[in-house]
Order: C-alpha cells, then structure tokens, then sequence
C-alpha cells in the first residue's frame, strides 16, 4: 500500500458500520470490520456451495442473511446522509 496524503472522516459509526467521507470523493463510503467482512463473505461462499449441491434449504437460508447484513449497512448509510443532509448517490 503505497503512502498518500488522503484523508478520511467519519461522518457516523455504530457497531460493525461506518460511513467515512473520503477525501476528494463527492459521495461517502460505507464501511464494515474486516472481521464482519470476512464473515459475510464467508456465508457468500456458502451460498455458492449450496446452490452448486443443489442445497436449496441450506441456501435460502445463507441468502436471507446476506440479505440482512446488507440491508442493515445500507440503511445505516442512508440515515447517515439523510441526517446530514447529504444526497444519496443512487434513487431507492
């Protein structure tokens, strides 16, 4: 990772979330713990699994939680720009 005088602040964190306002970037990140991280990417290859075993019970089941953590890091996200008065980059 090569140094860089690019800064960072956090517009909000709760729990495994941030939302972080990079610099020279129009829009906020959304960020999440590499440990969170690596758990959900965990489950994605789960999901993988069971679908290619034909699994359908096992992978309903990883799909809804993918489904909540990202549901959850995206309203987080939405709250902190709306609260900031910052325009989402996207129309829900």
């Amino acid at each position: 990772m090569s140094e860089s005088s690019n800064s960072a602040a956090v517009l909000a964190a709760s729990g495994n979330y941030a939302v972080i306002q990079l610099e020279g970037r129009q829009y906020p990140a959304a960020a999440l713990q590499g440990d969170s991280l690596k758990s959900l990417h965990e489950v994605v290859e789960e999901l993988s699994e069971n679908l290619r075993s034909g699994d359908l019970d096992d992978a309903k089941f990883a799909l809804e939680e993918i489904q909540t953590v990202v549901a959850s890091l995206k309203s987080f996200y939405e709250e902190t720009l709306t609260g900031a008065g910052i325009d989402l980059p996207y129309v829900d």
